[in-house]
């Protein structure tokens, strides 16, 4: 299996290096092409990239797979996911996936979601655990193994109205990235939000309970601009027009049954979640993999 694994950079030198190391540090029967798509970046981005092809290229690097390549493009764009967009495009693995340049992979990562690829077919993509760092590179946070009905998901409920799908541990085959197409370069913020939309369209994203990838909180980073990324949501068009049900929902999730009466909440848990097709990548207690769809109910 080969991994294609794209990293846009602008200016991105503070923690570059840790978010390569993650890459190549990836240990299993695979090999991973790394692909840098740079906003040309001012910084010491350009040099950081290419002390890690020397070691590469001289096999002074311990790379723990079945092999490693690394190719740099230095371009102006627009927008990040333009720069996404690019990278793909340039992309032969059999799986994709983009890490941001402040971000990480966790150890084992690669190796349990080539599994995972290998074992199930009908999985075109998955979603492990984020867990999250702060500039410090202090982990302050376990994530969760939060779950994904496909309806949802093509409506733009996750991420709106529920919680988002964690684009830092969300892996794909490349032929699901062709057939939607790639993300709609207009969007600065919610181009991810827009993919999910569109990778909904032709199959279930599945959930690996397995820890995945660490998401960087840092000052002044896209994501923290809230407002803008749900301004950018208006411009998608989804189905998802039940006013009640929105209100329930948002209830639930962004104020931890806060606004519930305790008497309700078994009635609110069976209407939101008992009748949803929920897919799940789990390891047993032998070790072996299992996939499986559930109709998800949880007691309050």
């Amino acid at each position: 299996m080969k991994f294609s694994i794209v990293t846009p950079t602008f200016n991105s030198e503070r923690f570059l290096r840790e978010t390569i190391q993650s890459v190549l540090s990836q240990q299993g029967d695979f090999t991973i092409e790394y692909i840098f798509v740079d906003n040309c970046s001012q910084d010491n981005t350009r040099a950081i990239i290419a002390d890690f092809e020397r070691l590469i290229d001289s096999g002074a690097y311990p790379v723990g797979c079945n092999g490693v390549t690394i190719s740099y493009h230095r371009e102006k764009d627009n927008s990040m996911y333009e720069a996404i967009n690019r990278g793909f495009a340039m992309a032969t693995g059999d799986v994709h996936a983009w890490i941001n340049s402040d971000d990480i992979y966790l150890p084992g990562a690669f190796a349990i979601v080539a599994r995972s690829f290998s074992r199930f077919p009908e999985v075109r993509w998955l979603k492990g655990i984020t867990v999250y760092s702060n500039d410090s590179s202090t982990i302050y946070e376990a994530g969760r193994c939060f779950l994904y009905d496909r309806e949802w998901l093509k409506r733009g409920v996750y991420g709106r109205d529920a919680y988002f799908v964690q684009q830092a541990s969300v892996f794909w085959r490349a032929d699901l990235w062709k057939r939607a197409g790639g993300i709609d370069s207009r969007f600065k913020k919610a181009g991810d939000y827009f993919l999910w939309l569109k990778f909904a369209e032709h199959a279930p994203l599945y959930s690996l309970k397995a820890y995945v990838a660490c998401f960087r909180k840092v000052a002044g980073q896209l994501s923290e601009d809230a407002l803008s990324y749900r301004q950018e949501y208006d411009l998608i068009p989804v189905t998802f027009r039940h006013h009640l049900l929105r209100k329930i929902i948002r209830a639930y999730f962004y104020h931890e049954n806060k606004l519930l009466f305790p008497a309700l909440k078994k009635f609110f848990y069976r209407m939101l979640f008992n009748q949803q097709q929920l897919h799940v990548v789990a390891i047993t207690d032998s070790n072996q993999l299992e996939a499986k769809t559930v109709s998800y109910y949880v007691e309050p």
